[in-house]
């Protein structure tokens, strides 16, 4: 009986040890980009659209540019990891700027950044 308690107890520490493992959102709704990796930054994400961004899609990106579309609503069209994806191997027109320009961190910032418009 005692033996069958010790590993109730080791189950339950395991369960709650890898519970908190692999949340793909934080309750605020950041984004991770792997296990132990800190949310992306939609505060930055919005600084390195504006620099790499805004002269293709407008300021913000709602308004679209002389280029590219507005990026309104584009969280309806794609969650966060295929809008990372998408940044990172874009079709043309879209320049390709990652890894030469942005990192995959400012990647992922701006992905956060355009899942909120």
């Amino acid at each position: 009986m005692r033996r069958s308690w010790c590993w109730c107890l080791v189950l339950a520490a395991l369960a709650a040890l890898f519970s908190g493992c692999s949340p793909a959102q934080t309750a605020k709704g950041d984004t991770y980009s792997g296990p132990g990796a800190a949310p992306a930054d939609r505060a930055a994400g919005a600084k390195i659209f504006s620099n790499n961004c805004a002269t293709c899609h407008g300021a913000t990106g709602v308004e679209g540019g002389s280029v590219g579309p507005s990026l309104r609503r584009e969280n309806e069209r794609m969650d966060y990891s295929t809008l990372v994806s998408w940044i990172k191997d874009p079709a043309p027109p879209m320049p390709h700027l990652y890894p030469k320009v942005l990192t995959t961190r400012e990647v992922e910032d701006v992905a956060a950044y355009v899942s909120t418009l």
